[in-house]
This record gives structure tokens, C-alpha cells and sequence, in this order.
């Protein structure tokens, strides 16, 4: 029987930090409760009603199938484990005042570098 996905995740397939860590949480998802897209591979009409490839580049993007909820930065990583059986129990970790704070910094900091990046690579 196939799994419906619940969410879905938009990802830089260009960024190689973006790929790593989505093959390794796609590896972890066994039921396909998550359906991965690279943004790049989108066309123009493709895209998510109410974003821009520029919305879904800035930032992490999942978005429950369930709902028209998205999870955007530090929230989107935290849903993504959730849904993912061996991150499930940590998942809180990012709702932790001061764990929270380190986390959102710490994605501020990579989201200058990928932006340095996909800057780099076009060219």
C-alpha cells in the first residue's frame, strides 16, 4: 500500500548542505509521509499558490497536505521531525527557549551563506 505524503518540503536541490540533509532525512522517511521537491525544478506555474521561487529560496518551506499551514525557518525543520519516526522525540527540542534562539541563529547564519552560494553558482 503507498503512504500518502502529509507534507511537503521545498528545498535548494542546488545547495549541497540542502541535498545532504534531505537524502539523509529522505532515507529516514520509510513510510513517504514526505514528498521532497528542489525548488530549481519547478516551472513558474508549478509553484505553490501565494509563493515566488525567491519566497521558497530565502527560506525552508513545508507546508502540511492536510492544511494550508506552512512551517517556514526553524519551524519547518521542526516539522519535518515530526513526521520522521527517529526525530519524532527530539522534535521539541526546537520549542526550548534559548535551544530556539541558538537554532534560529544558527539558520540565519547558514541562509548568508547559501545565498553567497546560489549567488556563486550562477555565475
Amino acid at each position: 500500500m503507498t503512504q500518502i505524503p502529509q507534507i511537503d518540503v521545498y528545498y535548494d536541490g542546488g545547495c549541497p548542505i540542502c541535498r545532504w540533509e534531505v537524502d539523509l532525512y529522505a532515507k529516514m522517511d520509510k513510510q513517504a509521509r514526505i514528498r521532497w521537491t528542489a525548488i530549481e525544478t519547478l516551472a513558474d506555474d508549478a509553484l505553490p499558490a501565494g509563493k515566488t521561487r525567491e519566497d521558497l529560496l530565502g527560506r525552508f518551506h513545508v507546508r502540511d497536505l492536510n492544511e494550508t499551514e506552512w512551517h517556514i525557518g526553524v519551524d519547518a525543520f521542526a516539522r519535518i521531525w515530526r513526521a520522521l519516526p527517529g526525530l519524532r522525540r527530539a522534535a521539541w527540542l526546537f520549542s526550548v527557549p534559548g535551544i530556539r534562539q541558538i537554532t534560529q541563529v544558527a539558520y540565519r547564519v547558514f541562509l548568508r551563506w547559501q545565498s553567497w552560494h546560489r549567488r556563486t553558482r550562477r555565475h
